[in-house]
């Protein structure tokens, strides 16, 4: 008779041996890598929760990134109005200067003028990264251009300092006169004078009455320059402002900085103060004449000075915010940007700590039991060995 009691007996134990060595494997693995399990396999009970919770934190991550690239180019915007109101305040300087001591100003107020422009256009023009920070949402030009035909400089002079130039009149004339006045279809000296005056000028026309000479222009009126001039600044030209600078398009900067909140940055080189400030620069650089001794060039620059005092918030009489209005505006967004990311950033830390509940191992308790199943595995091994020296005759 065949006797199979030891046979059953060696391979129970080598099963028995086999499983422990499956185990003490493991168990190095965690060690080694601080993880209960390669896959989710290992760990099925949570693997659903697990998911959902990976789900969330790269969510969340996302959110927060956002939110990193909307508070540095908050950062860049504010850094650009600040540029801006400091050109604006040292050009207010010249000005007032140039209007309270003309003999004593001996600067280039058009050259001046011209540059501080050029800087205000290179602001308005930085981007960061592939995207204009004053050009709304649109990324594939810059989002200020004074170059013609676009254009339309506000030359209230021609350059033959004679002709009084309607160019800045014109691109109001629709929005501001509309068909209400008389002379809606008429010349450009009709339209000022009876807008000022209410009724039809009743001397001869000026030679070419859409182009009048200083002389003309002021023969029957000599107030009606300081009129035209003053239209810059008027709140119906404010509400109607001139924007053929502008080229980029009227939405709102944005970005998603969790499921239920959207922060909107309100910058764009449309906003009135950005408006008056090219306005004002322009219309000096323009003058070829810019003396302010000169009474026609006076007018301009006066009220150059005077715009550049609005956006300054040193003259509120027009209900402008101003250039620290503007930047009060930006900067309220951030606020929003910290108390978000104060938020998910706490959240973030909750939920990487109940990942890492579910993922990450107790060491000393896995090698607590590493040590006892190499304990085991040792007897183990010696028992079997001893089995293996057995024979069929010692054990009969």
């Amino acid at each position: 008779m065949t006797r199979i009691a030891p046979f059953a007996q060696q391979q129970l134990i080598l099963q028995q041996v086999l499983n422990v060595q499956a185990r003490t494997y493991d168990a190095q693995v965690q060690i080694a890598t601080d993880k209960k399990s390669q896959d989710y396999a290992g760990i099925a009970k949570d693997s659903e929760r697990l998911i959902s919770l990976e789900t969330t934190r790269i969510r969340t991550e996302q959110f927060l990134g956002n939110i990193r690239i909307q508070d540095q180019r908050i950062q860049l915007i504010d850094l650009g109005l600040e540029t801006l109101d400091t050109a604006a305040r040292e050009m207010q300087g010249v000005l007032d200067t140039a209007l309270n001591s003309p003999a004593a100003f001996e600067g280039d107020l058009a050259t001046l003028a011209a540059n501080t422009r050029q800087l205000v256009l290179d602001v308005l023009n930085s981007r960061d990264g592939n995207r204009y920070l004053f050009g709304g949402t649109r990324s594939d030009t810059q989002p200020v251009s004074l170059d013609p035909p676009a254009y339309r400089p506000v030359g209230l002079i021609e350059s033959d300092g004679v002709t009084v130039d309607s160019t800045f009149y014109e691109a109001y004339h629709e929005d501001v006169l509309g068909n209400a006045l008389p002379f809606a279809a008429g010349s450009f000296y009709e339209q000022i004078y009876f807008e000022k005056n209410g009724v039809a000028p009743g001397g001869p026309l000026p030679a070419d009455p859409d182009n009048p000479t200083l002389s003309e222009f002021v023969a029957e009126d000599p107030d009606l320059w300081g009129y035209y001039v003053d239209r810059m600044n008027s709140a119906q030209m404010l509400a109607n402002p001139k924007l053929d600078y502008y080229q980029g398009d009227f939405a709102l900067q944005s970005a998603r900085v969790d499921d239920s909140t959207t922060v909107e940055i309100e910058a764009r080189a449309d906003a009135v103060e950005i408006q008056q400030l090219i306005t004002a620069l322009d219309a000096v650089a323009n003058l070829p004449n810019a003396d302010s001794r000169d009474p026609f060039a006076r007018e301009v620059i006066v009220q150059a000075r005077d715009m550049l005092n609005s956006i300054l918030g040193t003259d509120s009489s027009d209900g402008i915010d101003g250039l620290d209005g503007l930047r009060v505006r930006i900067n309220a967004a951030r606020v929003t940007l910290e108390q978000t990311q104060e938020r998910l950033t706490s959240f973030d830390a909750f939920v990487e700590g109940t990942i890492t509940d579910i993922e990450n191992i107790d060491r000393s308790e896995v090698l607590l039991k590493l040590q006892n199943d190499q304990f085991v595995l040792e007897a183990s091994f010696t028992t079997l060995a001893r089995l293996q020296s057995l024979s069929l005759l010692q054990y009969i």
